[in-house]
């Protein structure tokens, strides 16, 4: 039974269910989220449990919550369930917190600021690249998920701390993080959620999880303080940040929560990217070659750095086009702080309100063949820029928005100069909307050897 809309009713599906849409949208977020869309529109509103939440797949309506009326509204649910992992950082904070961080934190991702990192992030790659070829001579198949958790983990360990993280320390962040991270899926999906200090196994996983993180970045920013200089890694230049008038940096804890939240960032979603833009290579192989050809054509053999990542608009174009159908942070949650309206519809204070990029990205409204990957779409001018939001918009876009380009193309040249890619029965077809999106499910592909 469907409710008629109205200026303070969104239509959508109605539930008797004290359980309201939990079950079906638990089983198949996406897909339930695209039959509501095609049901009733880009801005609609469904019942999880007792939350009326208001979907908004349309760029205006995203606007109005994202820019244009963001002082409504604070972070949602989900990310607010985030702050015992990340604490206080850029992605958790609110009001004037964020404010002075954001502003700290800002010339640090300047691309001047950058451009010295880019050696970093391709010398973190070189392990992968040594290991994909020992599995093309040998045969071998390689999951890519794997493969490029582990390498976006190694390039962001660079950027952040240079030299500063031992193996054993490396070796420690690759083993707690991904319990975290699933920890703080398993707690944004549940419709009844137990607090985080209560002693459930999952939550004693995590806390011992954080502990054991804790303990690494602690070290490394206690050795950093120490130094005559703080270093002009990412940590350096955080560890370094000043108000204007040369106060106000940054305590421990504040710097630790950053570097908490740069990990997230700087990780799971770039190798969710990057695992999605090589799959989508294995079943396309012109695009692949065409790729291929381009990043030797400009590299002549030798390293990518920064200046080459703005020379390779083929490769470019291919990354824009997988976070177009496959953006990490592929919903942005938020509740409103005091009543506001939203696409003419009036929300009280404490309304629910999740802006849907993933369907706003696949809309055929705003897309030609909303679902095909056709990185020429970035070539020929055929694409909706208020439609593509991969990083957010307005005053709390992802502050990392241009690292995150500049490790993926960095990535995907050192990777994909020399090798082919291939996903025998072109790999998993669904998708895993946790935190991040990801594949439904392993992508296993074979690798080969290319000639130079």
């Amino acid at each position: 039974m469907t409710a008629a809309p109205g200026p303070s009713r969104p239509p959508g599906p109605r539930s008797r269910s004290p359980l309201g849409h939990a079950r079906v949208l638990r089983a198949d977020p996406l897909g339930y989220m695209r039959h509501l869309r095609v049901a009733y529109g880009d801005v609609l509103s469904f019942r999880v449990g007792p939350r009326e939440i208001l979907l908004v797949s349309d760029p205006a309506a995203a606007r109005e919550v994202l820019v244009d009326k963001a002082a409504s509204f604070r972070k949602g649910r989900g990310i607010q369930k985030m702050r015992d992992f990340l604490g206080s950082g850029l992605l958790t904070a609110e009001g004037a917190e964020w404010r002075t961080h954001r502003r700290l934190m800002q010339p640090a991702f300047h691309r001047p600021a950058l451009a010295g990192m880019a050696a970093d992030i391709v010398a973190a790659t070189r392990p992968t690249l040594e290991r994909l070829h020992g599995a093309a001579q040998a045969g071998e198949p390689v999951e890519l998920g794997g493969e490029m958790l582990r390498v976006t983990l190694r390039a962001i360990s660079a950027v952040l701390f240079g030299t500063g993280l031992s193996d054993a320390e490396l070796e420690v962040v690759e083993r707690e993080l991904p319990p975290l991270l699933e920890r703080t899926t398993q707690r944004v999906r549940a419709v009844v959620d137990l607090p985080a200090h209560w002693p459930t196994p999952a939550n004693r996983r995590a806390t011992r999880a954080g502990a054991a993180l804790d303990t690494v970045v602690a070290r490394i920013i206690a050795q950093r303080r120490a130094a005559p200089e703080p270093g002009s890694d990412l940590l350096g230049l955080l560890l370094a940040a000043r108000d204007e008038d040369g106060g106000g940096g940054l305590t421990d804890a504040e710097v630790r929560d950053e570097v908490m939240t740069l990990f997230l960032a700087g990780h799971e979603t770039t190798a969710n990217l990057l695992t999605f833009l090589f799959l989508e290579f294995a079943r396309h192989p012109d695009v692949q070659a065409r790729a291929r050809a381009e990043v030797r054509a400009v590299l002549a053999g030798r390293d990518p750095d920064a200046a080459d990542a703005r020379a390779l608009p083929y490769v470019n174009a291919c990354i824009q086009e997988a976070l177009r159908l496959y953006p990490p942070a592929w919903i942005v949650p938020r509740q409103a702080t005091e009543p506001v309206t939203v696409a003419g519809y009036d929300l009280p204070a404490g309304a629910n309100v999740s802006v849907n990029i993933f369907l706003m990205q696949r809309s055929a409204r705003h897309w030609p063949r909303p679902d095909a990957f056709e990185p020429g779409r970035w070539l020929d001018g055929a694409r909706t820029p208020d439609a593509f939001m991969p990083f957010g918009t307005g005053a709390r876009m992802c502050i990392g928005n241009h690292l995150a380009l500049l490790e993926a193309t960095l990535i995907t040249a050192t990777l994909l100069r020399g090798l082919h890619y291939d996903v025998p029965g072109g790999g998993p077809t669904g998708l895993h909307p946790g935190v991040t999106l990801k594949p439904g499910g392993p992508v296993d592909a074979r690798v080969s050897a290319v000639r130079e």
